[in-house]
């Protein structure tokens, strides 16, 4: 008889709140040490996968959208270690790119190391989590042949395909590689 598997919950909506208190607190923190002007920032919980959070600009005609997500799962199952250190770290990135513009620095150089400095966290650029009944994303492949193989590109590579923004061969044959049919798989 097999074991069932946990799965964790996501974060509650009180936990939700907490964290985006938090993440505020920092960004509250940073604008007092650093002078930083607060430009908006979105708070989601909508990251899948094995990150814990992550900070991105999403560019727009006219305008940049700055977000901050975080994992609900990995949240809820580690919830006390991410309050403590991905959310200074992520609010890092945040501040980093007040500062600098995050196409002048380095993700994890001095500049985003001054950050965390500056907050009382020690610098960490990864964790190290069991991520054991924390729901993965399903990673999509893509089925390409040529004239000698079939090869497995990702999802990511398929689109540059499909925007004609590249075109990829066959490193055997030297042929392009032609669509055949999407798979899936588990991260």
């Amino acid at each position: 008889m097999k074991p069932h598997a946990i799965i964790v919950s996501p974060l509650s909506e009180s936990q939700q709140k907490h964290v985006i208190e938090q993440t505020y607190n920092y960004i509250a923190k940073a604008t007092d040490i650093f002078g930083i002007k607060n430009k908006a920032v979105e708070i989601s919980f909508n990251l899948k996968g094995r990150c814990a959070g992550m900070y991105r600009i999403t560019h727009g005609i006219g305008r940049h959208r700055r977000d901050i997500r975080y994992n609900a799962f990995i949240f809820s199952k580690f919830y006390e270690d991410s309050i403590n250190t991905t959310v200074p770290h992520e609010v890092a990135h945040y501040v980093s790119d007040m500062l600098y513009g995050l196409k002048n620095i380095k993700p994890h150089g001095k500049e985003w190391q001054a950050v965390m400095q500056a907050f009382g966290v020690k610098a960490n650029v990864t964790s190290n989590y069991d991520l054991t009944g924390v729901p993965l994303k399903q990673m999509s492949l893509f089925t390409y042949q040529c004239n000698c193989r079939e090869h497995q590109l990702t999802s990511i590579r398929h689109n540059k395909i499909n925007k004609k923004y590249f075109r990829y061969f066959c490193k055997s044959c030297k042929q392009p590689l032609k669509f055949k049919h999407k798979e899936s798989a588990s991260l």
